[in-house]
This record gives C-alpha cells, structure tokens and sequence, in this order.
C-alpha cells in the first residue's frame, strides 16, 4: 500500500480505522490520563490527605512530563520507529492509569501523572509520521483534526463514567475502568501497528527536515510575529488550563453542587468540544484565522465572565459548553496561525517554541489555582486571572494581525 509516496510494510491498515484508532488512542492518553485527574479530585485530596496547593503542583506535572516528551519524541521515533513509540506509550499508559488506582499516596500519584503526561506527548507527536503513510495528501488535515479531538470523547466518557461508578465504586475503580479502556485500544494498536517498521525513506526525510529547521531557528526570532506568538500560547495556557481543571472542584466546593451536576457540565465540555475545533477551523478557512482566534477568545472571555460571576446552574452548563467550543478551538486555531505565518521549516520550529510555552502558561495557572485557592478559600482569583490573560490574548490577536504583514521567515 503506498499513500503521499511513501511505503509501508504493516498490514492492509484503511485510513478510516487508523483515524479512529489514533482517535481513541487520543481519548485514553489525553482524556483519562490528563485531565481524569480534575474530575476526581475533591475525592481523591479527601482520601490522600494533600492541599489545593499540592494539587495544583499535581496538575502541573503532567505539563512538566509533556514538555520533556516533545521534546525529545523526535529523536525517538527516529530511533526505534514511529510506530513502536506510539505502542510503547500506550503500554505505559495503561500501567500509569492501573497503577494510580492503587495508589497510597500523594507522592505516588504525582509521580505517576508526571508519567502519564510524557507518554501523552510521546502517543501524539509521533502520530503525524503514521499518518502520512496510510491517509491521502488531501484528508490529511481531517484526519488529524478529529484525532485531535479524541481529548474531547475522553473528557465526555469521564462525565458520563464518573456519576456512574464513583457513588458505589469510590475513585479508584474510575482508574482501573480507565485502565481497561485503555487496554482494549493498546491490543487494537498493537494487533494493527505491530509490523509496521520504520521507514528507511521516511526517517531520512526527516532528519533532513530537522537540519532544515535548525538551521531556520535563528532567522524566525528576528520576526516581531514570533515573540507575540511565543507571548500568546502561554497566555492561552493560563486562560485555559486552571479553569478547565478547576471547574468540577469550583462547582462542587465554591457553589454547592452536587457531583452530579458538577459532571454535567464536564459533560457540556466534551460534547461541545467534540465539534469546536472543526467549526472554528472552518471559520478559519472561510474567513482568516485572526477573526476566527479573536471570535473564539471572545466566547472564552463570556464563559469565564460567567464564573466569574457565580450565575445560576443553567447559566453555568452554558458557560461551559461555550468553554468547550473555544477551549479546543483556541489549541486548533494557534498551529493555524503559525502556518500563517511562517514557510514550513519554519513554521515547525516555532511551534516547537510555542508548545514548550503552552506547557509553561499551563503549569503557572495550575499552580496559581492551587495556591489562590488555599489561600483565598475560592477560585474567584483564578478566574480573574484567566479572564485578564484572555483580554490580553484579545489584544495580542489585534497585534498579530499588524505583525504577519512584515513577516520574511
């Protein structure tokens, strides 16, 4: 079988299943193994005994593991095959999910998110090498579009899960049942990735591609655009991340509500967001990617206003369905901005840039959201804060506009 010219040597592997099979992989990696951890947390402080300020450094760790991770997949999937990497995380995945179940400690579970962040990167980043091989030049971008909204049916099957099991089961049987799934889809990738061996051509390619970057890397910093880019994706880690991670805890501790009700609107999140990223894309396509990101940073900026101002439960579920449109649109739409913005050597370096910000932003709300908690009693300070990184993001949008007409990189 050959797609964009390049062979494979793994089994007569369709495009439809490979989109949903790396969708899936998605889900557990990023769905479970990532943000499971928020849902179940006000369990989870209650029986390990830690602080909102030793959970926001919890939280965090996964950040911390991501960072490392693509930075360094690369170099591993040049090394041991794309593939192998991608089978390989999982395996780990579903030890890390297994393991927390069993977990005694704070200690230990932070430890084992740290884990589970890395083989997150190290599932993701390796899959657009995969891909090239099996998927047509021309459903390329679909494909890795809805496999990038795998983390939304992950959130989605958490919000149903949790109300289900956590009442009778306690927290620890949602991560063995996570486990599970997660296994089912290590047999599946492993069944149909196992013979597929590195590419002699295709790992050449690469190599050549990464001198080309490298080389590229001193040139995209005397851009204006660059800086406001780097400036703008850990801003988009601080709007996004603690309110997303905190929102089942401000539900339940801040307002009152049950768990029930609390999942609920997690599950807004995940339904929402099922589709965000496709219909801002698309908005993206048929207008330009800047009113697209000041659109979708708008509706960020009402959701958290909403919050912010603790409205009735109707208007909460509201506002977290708007959340999960613009949450999965804002990581959509910054990759979009970039290539348009810079040529491709390019454009993959500063995205490389880009995403160990995002991880900084992500680690600093996180951590922010703890600390503000403990301190304040309440996630009203949090929320603030997410809700000025949006209006700066506003207006470093405004910014970039201006910026892309001088670009030369």
């Amino acid at each position: 079988m050959k797609h964009n010219q390049v062979e494979t040597t793994s089994t007569n592997l369709r495009p439809v299943e490979l989109t949903l099979l790396f969708t899936g992989l998605i889900a557990v990696t990023y769905g479970f193994g990532i943000y499971l951890f928020s849902t179940l947390l006000p369990e989870m402080l209650n029986t390990l005994s830690f602080s909102y300020s030793e959970a926001g450094l919890m939280i965090g760790l996964p950040q911390v593991g991501f960072l490392l991770a693509a930075l360094s997949s690369g170099f591993l999937a040049r090394k041991v095959g794309a593939s192998r990497l991608i089978l390989g995380s999982v395996a780990i995945c579903c030890l890390g999910l297994f393991s927390i179940g069993f977990a005694g400690s704070a200690l230990v579970v932070g430890i084992l998110l740290f884990i589970l962040g890395t083989v997150a990167a190290s599932v993701w980043v390796p899959m657009a090498e995969v891909v090239q091989r099996y998927i047509p030049k021309e459903h390329e971008a679909k494909a890795l579009g809805l496999m990038s909204s795998g983390t939304a049916y992950g959130v989605f099957f958490n919000s149903l899960a949790i109300p289900a099991l956590l009442p009778t089961y306690g927290w620890r049987a949602l991560w063995i049942a996570s486990a599970i799934i997660a296994l089912v889809f290590s047999i599946w990738a492993l069944v149909r990735l196992v013979h597929n061996e590195p590419n002699p051509e295709l790992m050449k390619a690469t190599e050549a591609a990464a001198a080309k970057i490298t080389a590229t890397t001193k040139d995209i910093f005397h851009q204006p655009i660059t800086f406001i880019i780097l400036a703008m994706m850990f801003l988009a880690g601080i709007a996004c991340m603690p309110t997303q991670n905190y929102l089942v805890s401000f539900l339940r501790d801040d307002l009152g509500h049950s768990l029930v009700d609390a999942t609920r609107a997690w599950s807004a999140i995940g339904i929402i967001g099922m589709v965000g990223g496709v219909v801002m894309g698309t908005v993206a396509d048929r207008f330009s990617v800047y009113k697209s990101l000041f659109t979708t940073l708008l509706l960020l900026a009402v959701s958290i206003t909403v919050f912010v101002a603790k409205m009735e439960l109707t208007a909460l579920y509201v506002a977290a369905a708007i959340f999960g449109l613009a949450f999965n649109a804002v990581f959509g739409l910054m990759p979009a901005l970039v290539s348009a913005n810079f040529r491709e050597e390019s454009a993959t370096a500063i995205f490389g840039f880009g995403n160990v910000m995002l991880g900084l932003g992500s680690m600093a709300g996180n951590l922010l959201g703890g600390i503000t908690k403990d301190l304040t009693a309440s996630f009203d300070l949090i929320h603030l804060i997410s809700l000025l990184a949006t209006f700066l993001l506003l207006t470093l949008v405004w910014f970039a506009s201006k910026a892309s007409k001088t670009v030369t990189a």
